[in-house]
């Protein structure tokens, strides 16, 4: 296994994508019987 290193990634502007994660929440949410917040992140190669 590879050791990653993540960054938030950055999704303004993807307004599909952000969409699809806000339902996504609300689903898990609603299963979970709790809030459930969902964060993105983004590889990046430590040797960049």
């Amino acid at each position: 296994m590879t050791n990653n290193h993540f960054k938030l990634a950055e999704l303004e502007g993807h307004t599909e994508a952000l969409e699809e994660i806000r339902q996504l929440e609300q689903k898990l949410t609603g299963q979970m019987g709790s809030t459930i917040s969902l964060i993105a992140y983004e590889s990046e190669d430590e040797h960049k």
